[in-house]
């Protein structure tokens, strides 16, 4: 193979080891922060709790459809992209805290997000027949590398600037570069990844990218022999819960193995998992305890792994519809930073390797593995060491067993039987690991101390603002379109203008007593009604609905609940938009679109305070009832307005709504979009960033809520603003 070559090796290189910045050999403790996913306003918040904690860089992705989320005329438009400022902003001010930056633009990023980051209107691009078969996103079709392209020309001088090799030796800022994100997910044959992915490396460095760059799960990057992709490593992503020893070995080892030339990198390591709807949320999830995170990270540490990144470090919300298709809105991920920016104690265990990182990183970095010999009392428990070139020892000791706790004695000599043994006793919680820490020269046991040290407690107040319940509010029906205007079934919907995934209304001509078969999305879902008469729809199989038109209509409204856009997988090129097909209609099919005009619009403006309402459509309801009102509509409203009080100097609280409502829909909150709430669940929590709320006195909030019936109708029965006690502090 050739050797690698970088651009600036007296400012960024690695070898089999580790990066080596600015001539210092460097062990990167990483996690990973999503700027869409925070309001701008508490980033600070978020930057100081990752530098509080001992990390030195953060890492995000770049979403393509958030900053270009209308579609140009060509690859040549530059007009429709927006908000690159703000992730210019997040840049400098990472760099303002000190942080290297770890980048991954796209244009796939996965991130549980909409449509894998692809802007929806990609789908209209699409070739009716693409060259490489059935799969056009990721692939080298000219059309589709134009249009990545032209995504990679807009961001990638934003990223360049950032660039260690743009500023003075010393300085943060951007260390790595991203290509692609698991493409060994994806199908496709070697020959066409492999063109796809030298495309991409060709692109970036034309774009003016000069610092490493890397692929996460993309075995193409591997073995590469000459070429723009020898200048590509590869990394691995971990989420193993429980099974941390078997699933790192075998990761680990096959880098080794097929990269012996670079440094073992986590580009993904477990900072939590996310939730499906319908399913649990992630702080209830088993496998994610604090004694967990502190297994996965020291034993990547003692394989010699040199970065390791969490995904998530803060994990935030996917605010209004930009979560993916079967997810919830909150991405609290159960990450050390919770959604909300309070901290448990998960992050107490990431602050207390931070510090055992900071004081320790330039030894463990060129440290090796050594080749011991060791006994302990009980089974599960294993014990492995590193040795750094000063002579320093690092005596790793942790179990598997994450039901009991484990106490013993253990033994440690080489594997010769050359040198003296290392006798000491250990105690480790369910799932438990730790680091027996020798000095140069240090030959027993009570020489050294043990690491991590824990972290200091968090100061909570012991007195809160109470909830705010809210019994009372209006309701009102949506109301139906005036203007429609002609759709071929099955047609992108951005096509069409719709880029999003809120409700949208057909308008259906049919005979009465005509029997009507719709197919749908699995998981989509209608509701319908004909002269303002709820009509029964009939689930057949898992994408045939059917429904009878009453024998006094002559066409129906129907309400499509889009549950959302896939992320991961060619799944997302092979979702059809809205209703594929209607057998039985009696003539063109009408739609109206669920765009700014429609219910996203309407949310927002209902629940601004200073919006004007008129009142007249709106009737009082009582949340409190016994039995909550119902209502017959394709689509109910709610609002209702509350204040909150004004907040302590003394303490930092967030707020959160909860909700138990029947239905589907969205939530707003003073002109935002704060997410979907589903029937089903598990979220009926909400996080309510205090940048967008009013606090005092005679300081209005509005919240308002669009709900679409599922099986129990529609109707809020319990709605509360609630200070949020678990991550509250003081100040």
């Amino acid at each position: 193979m050739e050797p690698r070559v970088f651009p600036h090796p007296d400012r960024i290189r690695y070898d089999s080891q580790c990066l080596t910045i600015d001539g210092k050999d460097t062990m990167i403790y990483s996690g990973a922060f999503h700027y869409f996913r925070c309001p701008k306003a508490l980033w600070p918040e978020r930057f100081q709790k990752i530098k509080d904690a001992g990390l030195n860089c953060v890492e995000t992705v770049v979403p393509w459809n958030v900053h270009e989320p209308e579609q140009p005329s060509d690859p040549s438009d530059f007009s429709k992209i927006i908000g690159l400022q703000d992730f210019d902003d997040w840049l400098t001010m990472a760099e303002h805290y000190g942080l290297y930056v770890i980048i991954r633009p796209g244009p796939y990023i996965c991130a549980e997000w909409e449509f894998g980051g692809f802007p929806l209107w990609l789908k209209a691009e699409r070739p009716a027949h693409p060259l490489r078969g059935k799969i056009w996103l990721r692939t080298d079709d000219p059309a589709f590398v134009a249009w990545g392209k032209h995504w990679l020309d807009a961001v990638c001088p934003i990223i360049a600037k950032h660039q260690i090799t743009r500023k003075a030796p010393g300085q943060p800022g951007v260390i790595l570069f991203q290509l692609e994100n698991e493409y060994d997910s994806w199908p496709g044959t070697k020959e066409v990844r492999l063109s796809y992915l030298t495309d991409l490396a060709n692109e970036v460095t034309a774009d003016g990218i000069d610092v490493p760059l890397f692929t996460c799960k993309t075995k193409e990057a591997r073995e590469v022999p000459s070429g723009p992709l020898r200048e590509v490593v590869d990394c691995v992503n971990q989420y193993p819960l429980w099974d941390v020893r078997k699933s790192l070995d075998g990761a680990i080892d096959d880098l080794r193995k097929t990269q012996p030339d670079a440094p073992v990198a986590i580009s993904e390591l477990q900072g939590g998992w996310f939730a499906h709807v319908g399913q649990q949320l992630s702080d209830q999830q088993d496998g994610l305890s604090p004694a967990e995170i502190q297994n996965i990270t020291l034993y990547s540490w003692q394989k010699g792994v040199t970065l390791t990144n969490y995904y998530m470090m803060f994990g935030g919300t996917s605010f209004d519809d930009w979560s993916a298709r079967g997810l919830i809105s909150s991405y609290d991920y159960d990450a050390p930073i919770r959604e909300d920016g309070g901290v448990m104690e998960r992050y107490q265990r990431v602050w207390a390797l931070g510090h055992m990182f900071q004081e320790h990183a330039g030894r463990l970095v060129r440290s090796t593995l050594a080749d011991i010999q060791w006994t302990a009392s009980d089974q599960d428990v294993q014990v492995g060491e590193r040795k750094a070139q000063d002579g320093s020892r690092y005596i790793f000791v942790r179990t598997d067993n994450h039901t009991d706790a484990r106490s013993g004695h253990a033994q440690v000599k080489k594997k010769d039987g050359s040198a003296p043994e290392l006798d000491f006793d250990y105690q480790l919680e369910p799932f438990g690991s730790t680091v027996l820490y020798l000095p140069p020269g240090a030959t027993t046991a009570a020489q050294g101390e043990w690491l991590p040290k824990p972290a200091p407690p968090i100061a909570r107040p012991t007195a809160l603002p109470p909830a705010v319940t809210i019994t009372k509010g209006q309701t009102m029906a949506d109301p139906v379109p005036q203007t429609w205007r002609p759709i071929t079934l099955g047609e992108p919907f951005a096509a069409i203008g719709n880029l999003g995934s809120h409700f949208v209304y057909y308008r259906v001509p049919a005979a009465p007593g005509t029997t009507l078969n719709f197919k749908l999305q699995n998981g989509d879902h209608i509701v319908a009604s004909a002269n303002g008469t709820p009509v029964p729809v009939v689930l057949d199989g898992k994408k045939n609905t059917t429904l009878t038109v009453p024998n006094q209509a002559q066409e129906l409204v129907v309400l499509l609940e889009n549950q959302g856009y896939f992320n991961f997988k060619e799944r997302i090129e092979q979702q059809i938009d809205g209703i594929h097909a209607i057998s039985g209609a009696a003539g063109p099919i009408g739609f109206s679109m669920g765009d700014l005009n429609g219910e996203l619009g309407r949310g927002i403006a209902f629940s601004k305070p200073d919006s004007s309402v008129d009142e007249s459509k709106w009737q009082s309801v009582d949340f409190s009832a016994a039995v909550p009102p119902t209502s017959n509509a394709l689509l109910t409203w709610y609002r209702s307005p509350f204040e909150l009080p004004t907040p302590s100097p003394d303490a930092w609280v967030p707020w959160h709504l909860h909700l138990e409502a029947n239905g589907d829909g969205f939530i707003y909150l003073n002109g935002h979009g704060i997410g979907r709430y589903w029937q089903v669940g598990p979220q009926h929590d909400f996080f309510l960033p205090a940048c967008w709320l009013n606090f005092g006195p005679g300081k209005t909030n509005v919240v308002a809520f669009s709900l679409c019936p599922q099986d129990k109708g529609v109707g809020i029965s319990a709605l509360n603003i609630a200070p949020d006690s678990d991550t509250a502090e003081k100040r």
